[in-house]
């Protein structure tokens, strides 16, 4: 489920701002680069820690509508894209489209965007199994207080409000109201009333929650906080690791080693030292802090 579930994982341990670091780091450059070997050095410990908090199941469950996503493209890529010099097959010819070619760098061109695509997916399923959303309102609250409240209050009440519609819907059907049949106009006719009571209830429980937060003397003195954050060793390793694999990002993208071509032909991957030595000291800082979630799970003195 993409519901955020408290377990004994090394990533919820942590500091939420640390994990949020890690996260960025990896989707900042899953966005920066271009080349397939540095997407792939992003996406394998951004997979591997989600794996290691037990995600692969969901991943797997809500993976199949990108790949879906990525044959898509591939083929609006293959009708509309006439910079391909490596001819695969040649096509018949439409309208307005012209000779339909499929060519060897919009395939390449697609295959690599989908896994930048898959990299920042991956990235956001492991912020759902990972970070506790209450831990990260807390941190923020800190800094804008207002806007976290905010936030709080629209994350709490839309599955509230999800639950008032579908239980107001079960007693209109208990009543004989079928939504499911006649025309188009007539079943928006009879959900009209399921918006009506929404709304109602909605303003009822607006008034019970300003009459609690007046209560509990909001904003009338300091803040204080229900969660309290610990900076222990494993925030300390985890954001290290990050923060020296964002520097090698940016040096990269300094030194404009992380571009690649693909049309009209495909650069060529030539695996020189300063390219390996860059994309090992990379996969090895992202690795660390996944190499750490996995002791976790198996030794228990490391807790």
């Amino acid at each position: 489920m993409l519901v955020f579930q408290e377990r004994d994982l090394f990533f919820q341990a942590i500091h939420p701002a640390a994990m949020l670091f890690y996260l960025a780091v990896v989707v900042i450059g899953a966005v920066a680069f271009s080349h397939p070997l540095y997407l792939l050095v992003f996406f394998v410990p951004c997979f591997a820690a989600l794996i290691v908090s037990g995600g692969l199941g969901d991943w797997l469950r809500s993976a199949r509508f990108f790949f879906l996503l990525i044959v898509i493209f591939a083929l609006i890529n293959v009708l509309v894209n006439r910079l391909g010099g490596t001819v695969l097959l040649w096509g018949p010819t439409f309208p307005l489209l012209g000779r339909i070619n499929v060519t060897l760098e919009t395939l390449v061109f697609a295959l690599v965007m989908g896994i930048r695509l898959l990299t920042v997916f991956t990235a956001f399923m492991l912020y759902n199994q990972a970070v506790n959303p209450d831990r990260v309102l807390s941190m923020a609250a800190k800094l804008l207080p207002r806007s976290a409240l905010l936030v709080a209050l629209a994350t709490k009440t839309m599955p509230h409000l999800l639950r008032k519609l579908r239980g107001a819907g079960e007693i209109a059907q208990c009543r004989g109201v079928n939504f499911h049949t006649g025309n188009f106009l007539t079943r928006v006719k009879n959900r009209l009333p399921l918006i009506r009571v929404l709304l109602i209830s909605s303003l009822e429980d607006s008034f019970n929650i300003g009459e609690s937060i007046q209560a509990r003397a909001y904003g009338s003195g300091p803040r204080t906080s229900y969660f309290y954050h610990c900076w222990c060793f494993g925030d300390t390793l985890v954001f290290a690791t990050s923060f020296f694999a964002l520097l090698i990002i940016i040096f990269n993208l300094v030194r404009g080693w992380g571009d690649y071509s693909f049309y009209p032909h495909l650069d060529k991957i030539v695996f020189t030292p300063h390219l390996m030595a860059v994309l090992s000291v990379l996969f090895i800082m992202l690795m660390v802090p996944v190499l750490a979630a996995w002791g976790w799970n198996k030794w228990s003195f490391l807790k």
